[in-house]
């Protein structure tokens, strides 16, 4: 017998379960199981076999079901000839004729019905290797579904990894942006604080230069005031150039010295002018300073280190500057009290030597025509 392929044991499987509820007996259950056997499938049966299909009852029941078969299948399989004229050998003829007759049917039958199972063998076939297909292809739509499950769950990791950065990105821009405002209001109070000190030191500029054109001023007139007196004194030593030959050396030398004076004091007035203009310049480049730290202070908005750096850099040229002005401004007031003192010492001067001259006219002998 030939083995019994799978999907061929799986059907007879499937219709002996369907066969259990009809038939409680379990003769009957069996008789039918040899029939769906014998007729259906072209099986032989056994009695081994139908115990491993059926399991029911004990050892004797398949056997007994299986000779109840075989006796009716024979019962089912005899001709009999009953025509009572027909002689007994003629009858026997016939009847042998007749199953000859069936048997050749049997045998078409089985050819058929071995055709049939060839075809649907096949049939079987096709459809083994088309679940195959299915299977392997439900398979690679498995693996594909795994494989995109597997993307999904890393999409989603790198989705909530994405959104921690962002949202530490938007802690950092806030942080940023945070100190960001702080560093402008300190900017600007810098900036503020840079304007206050320079308009500061354009007033202390602004007195300083009033300060030098006042003593400007006061030692221009000063000079006049000895040019003039200079001029007077010169007019009487001419008139009294006679009568003061003897003196002359010595009005000479204070003349000598006088004028000695007054080149110190115009040196010293030119060397004050000379400061002022040094001092315009550092006012300038104060002003240039100024222009230059603002023009830092634009650029160094982003850099706040470097725009307090530049800051400090002004604040300590302007302290220099004002240094330097105070310094100016002690050196002119010296010059200027040294100026006076050295004016008030001519002034003594030219007085002693005016009471000196009256002294000698008063005390000088008149003419002979007067006596």
């Amino acid at each position: 017998m030939e083995p019994i392929p799978a999907t061929a044991e799986t059907l007879l499987q499937a219709d002996i379960e369907a066969l259990r509820p009809q038939f409680s007996n379990t003769q009957d259950l069996y008789r039918e199981v040899c029939a769906l056997m014998f007729f259906r499938y072209g099986m032989t049966p056994t009695a081994n076999r139908l115990y491993q299909l059926v399991r029911k009852g004990s050892m004797s029941a398949p056997a007994e079901a299986l000779n109840r078969f075989w006796a009716q299948l024979r019962e089912k399989s005899r001709v009999v000839i009953g025509h009572p004229d027909l002689p007994e050998q003629l009858k026997s003829t016939a009847g042998e004729l007749v199953a000859s007759l069936w048997k050749s049917a049997q045998q078409a039958a089985a050819d058929s019905l071995a055709s049939l199972r060839d075809e649907a063998r096949q049939a079987v076939d096709v459809a083994a290797a088309a679940e195959q297909a299915a299977r392997l292809e439900c398979d690679a739509i498995a693996e594909t579904l795994a494989a995109t499950r597997e993307r999904l769950a890393e999409e989603v990791r790198t989705t909530a990894e994405v959104r921690r950065e962002l949202a530490e990105l938007g802690a950092r821009h806030d942080n940023q942006t945070a100190r960001l405002d702080e560093a402008r209001k300190e900017i600007n109070a810098q900036h503020a604080w840079l304007n206050s000190v320079q308009r500061d030191h354009e007033v202390e500029l602004g007195k300083l230069r009033d300060q030098a054109r006042l003593d400007l001023e006061t030692a221009e007139a000063a000079r006049r005031q000895a040019d003039a007196q200079a001029e007077r004194e010169r007019a009487a030593s001419a008139r009294l150039q006679q009568a003061l030959e003897a003196e002359r050396a010595a009005m000479a030398g204070a003349v000598e010295r006088h004028r000695t004076e007054l080149r110190e004091t115009l040196s010293v007035v030119a060397d004050l002018r000379q400061q002022l203009g040094a001092l315009q310049g550092t006012a300038a480049a104060a002003a240039a300073a100024r222009d230059d730290a603002r023009q830092q202070l634009d650029e160094t908005r982003q850099q706040l280190a470097a725009m307090r750096a530049e800051l400090a850099e002004a604040g300590a040229r302007t302290a220099a500057a004002q240094a330097d002005a105070a310094r100016l401004d002690t050196e002119l007031r010296h010059a200027a009290e040294l100026f006076e003192a050295r004016l008030a010492a001519a002034r003594s001067e030219a007085a002693a030597a005016r009471k000196g001259r009256a002294t000698r006219g008063a005390s000088a002998p008149a003419p002979d025509g007067e006596a």
